[in-house]
């Protein structure tokens, strides 16, 4: 397959936009992400099953401010890894790939620990041609 094969331009400007959006918002949603997962909010979430859970339920259980659940919740919500119901929120197929796959989150522990924080000199190492 060659370069040109892949990928179409049909999106409409909104869907283009969305995409940029979801580009530029990048690194934000992958901490944000990550932090569910490490400080056991997706785990919760989880636990509740189909019944979901309220944020103050979470916040209860894992030590986080009703207020930092909240936010990484939101963030959650627009990632397309927790849903809504009844004002509970429950995981999502996404969701339960970012909490349980094992590659998802090797990958996402090697992207934070090895790759984050370098990228940051990207540019300057493509513009030398040195790592």
């Amino acid at each position: 397959m060659k370069k040109e094969d892949f990928g179409n331009d049909k999106r409409s400007a909104f869907e283009a936009k969305t995409e940029a959006q979801k580009i530029a918002f990048g690194p934000v949603m992958f901490q944000a992400a990550r932090a569910m997962v490490k400080l056991g909010i997706l785990d919760q979430v989880s636990s509740a099953g189909s019944d979901g859970v309220a944020s103050n339920e979470i916040a209860e259980k894992t030590g986080v401010s009703v207020y930092g659940v909240e936010v990484l919740l939101d963030a959650g919500l627009s990632m397309g890894i927790v849903m809504m119901k009844n004002e509970k929120y429950i995981l999502t197929k996404t969701g339960f790939f970012v909490l349980h796959d094992t590659m998802t989150r090797v990958n996402m522990d090697f992207v934070h620990d090895v790759c984050y924080e370098p990228f940051f000199h990207l540019e300057k190492s493509l513009i030398t041609g040195k790592p």
